[in-house]
């Protein structure tokens, strides 16, 4: 027989399990979101440029150093930044821990720099 006054315990405890399902349900839902939103940041806000970037950077600033220090063939990184040319946060590759080191390579008027990061080298370094 049931109460006619109002609800029973039973559609009560139905009730809270409904509840309890959506509540749990929109808790999953926005960690989801927010674990997704956080990982998109990080990609975003990865420190670094690109290798070829570096190695762009690279003889540019070797061209500026040959046209004071012209003794030299080989320019290497350490040279570039003890001279202020460069820095190692400009040596620094997205997604490396390190800054990347490398050389010059001084032919006539032809520069090819050559670089070595935790995660790649370029082709004949």
């Amino acid at each position: 027989m049931k109460n006619k006054s109002g609800w029973g315990l039973n559609e009560m405890l139905v009730l809270c399990a409904i509840l309890v399902g959506f509540l749990l349900l929109v808790v999953i839902l926005v960690n989801r979101l927010y674990s997704n939103l956080e990982v998109l940041n990080k990609n975003a806000e990865a420190p670094g440029y690109t290798y070829a970037t570096i190695e762009s950077k690279l003889e540019t600033k070797a061209k500026e150093y040959y046209k004071e220090n012209k003794k030299t063939k080989i320019i290497t990184t350490d040279e570039l930044i003890k001279d202020g040319y460069l820095t190692t946060k400009q040596l620094m590759a997205k997604n490396e821990s390190s800054p990347c080191i490398g050389y010059v390579s001084v032919e006539g008027d032809d520069f090819k720099a050559f670089i070595s990061c935790e995660n790649y080298e370029t082709e004949g370094y």
